[in-house]
């Protein structure tokens, strides 16, 4: 072969090559700014859980200790049915938070996917048919379990937890960005535009209500053998192993994709399933005679759970439904036949513990460092600061220290070493944080959470129903243990590694007294209102200018931005505008951390890109 030849030949290889990388990087790229989109899609429904998961809480226990049919227990069943509500809905909640997070948040998307979710759901139900002993069959489907089929919004329908809702949300957005701006002829003309959308969406959702009915009761057995299973493994891995991969993905805001299915889903283990196993173990010799604190056996729980008097199942399987499903006020021995007088829960935390289900194994984790260790972290890095200087920045340490014991909201501290030096987040933040995990997945600790693990949800779901087994003395004791490890660590890391925390050197300036302002109020008013429209408009200048941004969207403590290119990204020119605590900057997706402030730059960078691309 010639020279000319061999030089052509390496030249293509080499052009392949490149070619090959380039587009693998939009591949990462593209799916980093969906997966972004969907955790913000997440975002929305998950706001609802922290209200309702305190009226699911208080209320059962106010009903639960009161007579029956007085005032007080009236209460309490309103609040618990009220937070019940929120939390058995959820899948469509989540089929129209997904709809909006991808349209730029269109009214008309949510309608659709209600539309959908409605349709693929009627569908199911029409096809669903009774067996003798309980089961269902669905097309060539035989003995599905009943635990895979509960009431959705009232049609009893395939329990697929979040996962078909997701589905339904993202196809009612994409028929929405298609063809909302449809011109059909003028004899069809009424339908044009967002009126077409839900009717097409209404046909579309066909194949995936079939799609779902064809692989879902082989899935969901899968699902509810891993979430099973992987809770036998020793000594709270399970729960170390969770939170490895969960705190890993924080930074990016990413996180609330993976825990979604633990939570809300057979992957997170079922209740059906453990009463299924545990009458067939060799542990348990009485069988289905098993008897319950409650006084029941095992079989008259069973048949409750499992027969048409419980419609709703979808709280039966998940780590979080189940939880919040023995707090509610179904989960009461009155239920069965033969103990009306009775006004014990029929299912404790305990007597699933015997069973082999340990609840809140991917939960309960969160309060052994969130609510002293963390805390402690950060009073670390502030006694690394010069002492002429720790007064001036007191306030900032121990204000972010102290919301993180309250309310389980890590992000300001997190942000701080995660950006000044990632491998305190990676190699010291995290490995404590999963061992904090796998000590409360090896004490059996049963305290449920809404979207953190602060005092405020150690109350709740900690004291409140203490009566339930959840061994929330437990939490304090890991609490303390993690505090001092958390201390030495980043006292000594700071200190050796000489990591400039904010104050301990003039340049590093992640907060400023403006930031500490922001963080007391959302709405600006009169002159720095002005002031915040700037801010927008200097933040739409950094991002490259109104060409270089897609779409401008937020979460609880980010700004969210997708862009055509964020490699030019001024970073350090956004972090100047100060109330800023990180960047994050990858592919299409930007994210700024802010803590509250970007509730308020949000809308006025919207307004600033309308007037922009009107004028063009």
């Amino acid at each position: 072969m010639s020279e000319n030849k061999v030089e052509k030949v390496k030249h293509d290889k080499s052009g392949e090559h490149k070619s090959a990388k380039a587009g693998l990087k939009r591949f990462r790229e593209s799916t980093m700014a969906t997966l972004s989109k969907l955790s913000k899609a997440f975002l929305l429904p998950i706001a609802l859980l922290p209200i309702a998961g305190v009226f699911l809480g208080v209320g059962a226990t106010i009903a639960a200790n009161t007579t029956e049919g007085s005032f007080g227990y009236y209460i309490g069943k309103v609040m618990n049915t009220m937070g019940d509500v929120a939390f058995g809905n959820l899948p469509i909640l989540f089929a129209i938070s997904v709809a909006i997070a991808y349209t730029d948040d269109s009214g008309v998307s949510a309608i659709t996917a209600v539309v959908g979710f409605l349709v693929m759901n009627g569908i199911q139900s029409a096809l669903l048919k009774h067996e003798t002993g309980g089961t269902y069959g669905l097309l060539w489907w035989t003995g599905v379990p009943s635990g895979l089929i509960t009431s959705n919004v009232g049609i009893s329908s395939l329990n697929t937890g979040v996962f078909a809702s997701i589905f339904v949300g993202a196809i009612a957005a994409y028929m929405y960005n298609k063809f909302h701006k449809t011109q059909l002829p003028a004899f069809i003309g009424f339908f044009s535009g967002s009126k077409l959308v839900p009717i097409i969406t209404f046909f579309a959702v066909i194949p995936l209500s079939f799609v779902f009915m064809f692989v879902w009761p082989a899935i969901g057995k899968g699902l509810e053998w891993f979430g099973t299973n992987s809770g036998k493994l020793p000594v709270g891995l399970d729960s170390l192993i969770y939170e490895v991969i969960e705190r890993s993905l924080v930074p990016f805001g990413l996180h609330h994709v993976f825990y979604a299915p633990l939570w809300w889903s057979s992957a997170g283990g079922s209740i059906l399933g453990t009463m299924e196993d545990w009458a067939k173990s060799s542990d348990n010799p009485a069988g289905w005679n098993y008897e319950l604190s409650s006084g029941a056996t095992l079989q008259q729980a069973y048949d409750f759970l499992s027969g048409d008097q419980l419609k709703d199942k979808s709280q039966l399987i998940g780590d979080q439904y189940m939880m919040y499903w023995i707090l509610g006020a179904n989960n009461s021995v009155s239920k069965l036949a033969g103990f009306a007088d009775k006004t014990d829960p029929l299912l404790t935390f305990t007597d699933l513990e015997k069973m082999g289900l340990n609840l809140g194994r991917f939960q309960s984790g969160k309060f052994g460092f969130m609510l002293f260790a963390l805390p402690a972290g950060a009073v670390a890095m502030w006694l690394n600061v010069p002492r002429e200087h720790r007064k001036s920045v007191m306030g900032i340490y121990f204000s972010a220290a102290f919301t993180c014991f309250l309310t389980g909201i890590t992000e300001p501290i997190e942000f701080t070493f995660l950006f000044l030096a990632p491998w305190l987040f990676y190699g010291v933040h995290m490995p404590l944080a999963s061992i904090s995990f796998m000590l409360a997945g090896f004490a059996k600790v049963h305290v449920s959470m809404t979207v953190s693990g602060g005092m405020i949800d150690y109350i709740v779901f900690g004291l409140i129903p203490w009566n339930l087994g959840t061994n929330a003395w437990r939490v304090i004791l890991i609490a303390i243990g993690m505090a001092p490890l958390y201390f030495f660590a980043f006292y000594f890391s700071v200190k050796y590694a000489n990591v400039q925390v904010p104050g301990r050197a003039g340049e590093v300036k992640l907060f400023t007294k403006a930031d500490v302002k922001a963080k007391k109020s959302e709405k600006v008013v009169g002159a720095n209102q002005e002031a915040a429209i700037e801010k927008a408009r200097k933040i739409i200048e950094f991002l490259g200018g109104e060409g270089n941004i897609k779409s401008v969207d937020s979460c609880a403590s980010r700004l969210r931005l997708t862009v055509n290119d964020a490699s030019i990204v001024n970073k350090d020119g956004i972090m100047g505008l100060g109330g800023a605590s990180g960047i994050i900057a990858k592919g299409t997706s930007v994210q700024v951390v802010y803590g509250g402030e970007q509730e308020v730059i949000k809308p006025h960078m919207k307004d600033i890109l309308a007037k922009q691309r009107s004028v063009k």
